[in-house]
């Protein structure tokens, strides 16, 4: 009885310790680290986030660009910072859900404590206007008929299981030529030095223009955004991926920091400014959760465990 009254009080100091914490919080500037460069999908829908998040929580919102590694060099020194809530990821969801799966690294997910789900990436290949194919099916075919391999923008895991996976079942070669991301990869198809190039969403802008074409949708269904645009499933592929673009804090951080954080965004999503920024970068705005954003990158996992079995 004493151990259990013991642990109760414990517990409730403990509470309301986090719960004066986030009264109080924050007290300071806010940096979030964004594990990609600038000028992709995932740096200008944070970069949008930031002044009416910074308004409703009376700070100031700074944003620091850390690529490599598909977020795994900001994730890793974000892992290492404080848990106080001032030191934030912003990244897609395959730098938790697939890169410790697939590569050494310096971090894992349950490093992590996951505040919210700001935007779902609208993931598709794509190729400069004036490539001699239409679709998938014609890129192989031309590639089969001059004995060559397909070239590929690559700037993370998932770029790179996908093509492999495509490769390998329609026996071609396929050769990343490695860009820093999504931005990146627009100005590797456009210059015309690869056959094909993903992104998240920064392809559309350039597909409505007519500077690109957009091949197919690396998601197992039709994008909600581009409904016509084939996906993997119309291809006859029995895997595809979908990417989230996830805010999260170090492991530790105190749950009421958490709560309040996921609440403020929340409400910041809402502005309209934010969802232009997602829109025109082809990214679903839709908000989720702590408990929601852990159950995506959960599901996220094992599909991308059953995708690596069969490398």
């Amino acid at each position: 009885m004493k151990k259990a009254l013991g642990f109760a009080l414990a517990t409730l100091a403990s509470f309301s310790l986090s719960t004066a914490y986030a009264d109080n919080f924050p007290s300071k500037p806010i940096t979030v680290i964004v594990g990609y460069g600038a000028g992709g999908g995932t740096d200008a829908v944070v970069r949008a986030l930031t002044e009416p998040l910074g308004k409703i929580l009376n700070t100031t919102i700074l944003v620091q660009n850390v690529s490599g590694a598909g977020g795994g060099v900001a994730a890793s020194r974000v892992a290492r910072s404080d848990a106080d809530g001032y030191t934030l990821l912003a990244t897609t969801s395959s730098t938790f859900s697939l890169e410790p799966q697939a590569a050494k690294t310096a971090y894992k997910n349950d490093d992590f404590q996951h505040i919210a789900t700001i935007a779902q990436f609208q993931g598709a290949m794509f190729a400069k206007s004036d490539k001699p194919y239409q679709t998938l099916p014609e890129l192989v075919a031309i590639a089969k008929k001059e004995n060559r391999p397909i070239k590929y923008a690559s700037f993370f895991l998932v770029d790179k299981l996908v093509m492999n996976y495509i490769g390998k079942i329609e026996g071609v070669e396929m050769i990343p030529v490695p860009v820093k991301g999504g931005n990146g990869a627009v100005q590797a198809a456009l210059s015309g030095d690869v056959d094909i190039a993903y992104s998240g969403g920064s392809w559309a802008p350039h597909v409505q223009s007519g500077a690109a074409k957009a091949l197919f949708a690396t998601s197992y269904d039709r994008l909600l955004l581009a409904p016509n645009l084939v996906s993997m499933k119309d291809l006859g592929y029995p895997i595809g991926t979908t990417s989230y673009l996830t805010l999260s804090a170090p492991k530790g951080t105190p749950k009421a920091v958490v709560d309040k954080l996921a609440a403020s965004v929340e409400q910041a999503m809402a502005v309209e400014l934010v969802q232009k920024a997602a829109s025109s970068r082809y990214m679903d705005g839709t908000f989720y959760g702590p408990a929601q954003t852990t159950q995506i990158l959960k599901t996220e996992s094992d599909s991308f465990a059953t995708m690596l079995k069969s490398q």
